[in-house]
């Protein structure tokens, strides 16, 4: 098995409409395996551009319930009773904050037994929010803490057995606890869907982004999320202020190798 890590962007938007970027969704291969972290909805098709079919998908990760990171779900679980294409044996894992198998019963309730997962394809798992958590998906260890952006949001680091890792922040504002469970990850993608200046509750800007990479000490970071307003913005030079490293801007479909 390849001992890298491929992090492929598929979304790096907002719940706004944009030609240029869809919403949130990005992905790990490593080591055999396929991990989705937020799905926007239309996911499953940017997933086959980046040629990731459904039944590849081993991990569902979800930082938090709103629409614009949760879109695809019921998708997800629809497509998978469609015999003809879905060809995996093994079970599919979903794991969310602490709500999500409220959430999952809110789906069945509005679209019946075409939202309810088959026992032997997708397992739902709830994450606590009150403490953080570390947990075993082999070869992988997973970490999480919660942040500061709704009562249920969720940061991960997937961590590989090389000890290389990845960090997502999902939707977040400047918090001691994205700093602590960033420090020395080899790449932090994080959100920062506001310019300088006009700063959104909730999010982050390029000076705070700059200022939790460079508290964490963090190899590579990539900033995603961006409202349309961004993309008329200087998102570099202000992160660079506080932060040395090397700054990538997210583009949809593109590919880092750590």
């Amino acid at each position: 098995m390849s001992s890298f890590m491929e992090i492929i962007t598929i979304g790096s938007g907002t719940c706004v409409p944009s030609l240029r970027r869809a919403g949130p969704c990005h992905c790990i291969r490593a080591y055999g395996f396929t991990i989705v972290i937020d799905m926007s909805a239309g996911s499953l098709r940017r997933l086959l551009r980046a040629g990731i079919r459904q039944d590849e998908i081993d991990l569902i990760l979800i930082t938090h319930f709103h629409p614009d990171h949760t879109g695809e779900i019921v998708p997800f679980i629809f497509a998978s009773k469609y015999s003809p294409s879905y060809k995996r044996t093994k079970p599919v894992f979903i794991w969310g904050p602490e709500g999500i198998s409220r959430l999952m019963e809110g789906f069945i309730s509005a679209w019946g037994e075409w939202a309810a997962p088959q026992d032997d394809r997708i397992v739902i798992e709830e994450i606590p929010v009150s403490m953080p958590t570390s947990q075993q998906f082999p070869p992988f260890v997973i970490d999480t803490i919660h942040t500061k952006h709704t009562p249920q949001s969720l940061v991960y680091k997937i961590t590989g057995p090389d000890g290389k890792s990845v960090v997502f922040s999902g939707d977040t504002d400047f918090c001691n606890e994205l700093i602590d469970i960033s420090k020395d990850a080899d790449l932090l993608v994080l959100e920062c869907a506001a310019p300088e200046g006009r700063k959104v509750q909730g999010h982050m800007t390029p000076s705070e982004a700059g200022k939790i990479a460079k508290r964490a000490r963090v190899k590579r970071l990539v900033l995603t999320h961006f409202y349309p307003n961004c993309d008329r913005s200087d998102m570099i030079d202000p992160c660079q202020e506080r932060y040395q490293g090397p700054v990538i801007l997210s583009e949809d479909m593109m590919r880092i190798v750590i």
